[in-house]
């Protein structure tokens, strides 16, 4: 797994073989971000439940601003530290450690965010009608919600609260579908 573009572009991340951790693979990650285009420059990014934190920093290395990342594994930001370390993004970037629902109550105290990635566990509905329900208090009124999932899961109906869901990508067997506020409609994107 390595940065596809941008000032790291090339470097190396870290990563383990754990269960657990489910990271978004390189030709995903090209595609999703060839798909935000310039929205990423000078952005402040979220990546929930991050794992490598692969997303935000590949944000990073193409221009956003600071990218804050969330996992309740201590672990996991173990491996988010190492590939800041790798790729020199340290002083752009904020761990914190805790579940995403407390994560997002705290968040919300300290501004808002430009582009928000969420790659949840595939298996749990739950999590991810909570995430719809909250994250669009965290959103900037033009920013975009990136939600990763399998070809497999189902988005839940009805359950996007503040948020519209006005694209998505598929590919190989994931999914990136795009939320924006309901009042805000942004720039296309080109599925």
């Amino acid at each position: 797994m390595r940065i596809i573009a941008g000032t790291a572009r090339g470097t190396r991340l870290v990563s383990t073989r754990a269960r657990w951790l489910r990271p978004t693979s390189d030709r995903a990650r090209q595609t999703l971000f060839d798909w935000l285009g310039d929205r990423i420059v000078d952005a402040r990014v979220l990546d929930l439940f991050c794992g490598t934190g692969a997303l935000g920093i590949e944000a990073l290395s193409r221009g956003a601003r600071e990218a804050v990342f969330v996992d309740v594994r201590t672990s996991a930001l173990g491996l988010v530290r190492e590939n800041l370390r790798r790729t020199h993004f340290e002083g752009r970037a904020q761990l914190v450690r805790a579940d995403v629902r407390t994560a997002l109550g705290k968040l919300a105290r300290e501004g808002r965010f430009d582009v928000i990635f969420a790659d949840p566990p595939y298996a749990d509905a739950r999590v991810l009608k909570d995430l719809l329900r909250s994250v669009g208090n965290l959103l900037q009124r033009d920013g975009v919600f990136v939600l990763e999932r399998s070809v497999a899961s189902e988005l839940p109906e009805d359950e996007s609260g503040d948020l519209l869901l006005q694209a998505e990508k598929r590919v190989s067997e994931t999914v990136f579908s795009v939320f924006v506020l309901r009042e805000q409609r942004v720039r296309s994107f080109d599925a």
